[in-house]
């Protein structure tokens, strides 16, 4: 496999395509299409027709066919192309309001960047806000704007909106921000700065499925201190916390940049390895092991050793599975009495 291709499979298997609000995001626009679905038709439809707001109505009638049109996307996981609906469908029905020229209802305009701000990350929100308004604004200006009094009731509602923009902008940068220290909290673990089980195993809903579309081979190796109760037991919880630091670090010093190295939990760790085959592996595994036994016997305990376990992802297997094979792994080696590496 050429060296481009490598490294394009790299950038495909990054860790940095991971959207932190991209899940709440799309509960939000579920939620949103099925409070449009519902209400659209009462609100926006039959109570402006009776009122006699025919175009708001008909308006309405096209944002309930957009709204439809969003959920199907939605539901064949186009979350992009429907969110566009759903945003397309409220402006609709806002720019109506111009051409029926009902003043007093131009506040709903603020309405659109408060969506655009929910659905999108700050700039892109900030870039459909402003378009927005200056096709409302710059359309109500050469419809109805006859006289000093029209001129300054659109120019009293651009500050409003700009208002609602630098509001709504504000309020997704610091949700944004906080998002991400949250999410960095529960990604690395307190003790030794590696990443969380958890967070490991979002990584792989992500990576084998990349893995299996791009033939990407991916290993994994578990490793576990053996008797490591005795050494809190005869040296303290602090002396075990400082090997366990120790370990991490000279991990780090002897894998590559690509490689992950996880705290599965207790004093058992995982090392990802993504374009690694099982032969890879073991290569790494032995190399590794051969750092760890040097920590250790800096400590000068009797009976502490290092036990691994690897194994290779199968392409026609799950996260589930794999996880399964590497304890699995792990337990024979254990079983075996420890210090030593096993693979299946």
């Amino acid at each position: 496999m050429g060296e481009q291709s490598i490294r394009g499979k790299r950038d495909i298997c990054s860790l940095c395509d991971i959207s932190e609000l991209e899940g709440l995001r799309e509960t939000i626009l579920f939620y949103f299409i099925l409070a449009g679905l519902v209400t659209v038709p009462f609100f926006g439809i039959l109570r402006n027709y009776f009122l006699g707001k025919t175009v708001i109505a008909v308006a309405a009638l096209i944002s309930e066919f957009i709204l439809i049109v969003a959920y199907f996307f939605y539901s064949k996981k186009k979350i992009a192309i429907s969110k566009l609906m759903f945003l397309t469908a409220i402006g609709v029905m806002l720019v109506s309001l111009i051409f029926q020229n009902v003043k007093f209802m131009y506040m709903w305009f603020a309405l659109f960047p408060a969506v655009a701000f929910m659905l999108f990350p700050a700039e892109t929100g900030l870039i459909f806000s402003v378009i927005f308004g200056l096709i409302v604004f710059i359309a109500d200006f050469f419809i109805h704007s006859s006289s000093n009094r029209e001129v300054y009731f659109l120019q009293e509602m651009v500050v409003f909106y700009l208002f609602m923009i630098a509001g709504g902008f504000l309020y997704a940068k610091i949700l944004e921000r906080q998002k991400i220290l949250l999410s960095w909290l529960v990604s690395e673990d307190s003790l030794t700065g590696v990443m969380t089980r958890r967070r490991f195993l979002e990584l792989l809903d992500i990576e084998i499925p990349k893995a299996k579309r791009y033939q990407i081979p991916i290993s994994a190796v578990i490793f576990d201190i053996d008797r490591f109760r005795e050494l809190n037991k005869s040296h303290g919880s602090e002396a075990g916390n400082r090997m366990l630091k120790d370990i991490v670090e000279v991990i780090k010093e002897n894998i590559r940049r690509a490689d992950v190295v996880v705290r599965w939990g207790g004093d058992e760790f995982i090392v990802y390895l993504p374009f690694t085959d099982l032969k890879g592996a073991w290569s790494v595994a032995m190399k590794l092991k051969n750092a760890v036994d040097k920590v250790i016997s800096n400590y000068a305990v009797e009976g502490i050793s290092v036990s691994m376990g690897l194994a290779e992802f199968k392409g026609n297997k799950d996260k589930e599975e794999f996880i399964r094979r590497l304890e699995e792994a792990l337990y024979i080696a254990k079983n075996k009495g420890g210090n030593v590496i096993e693979s299946v």
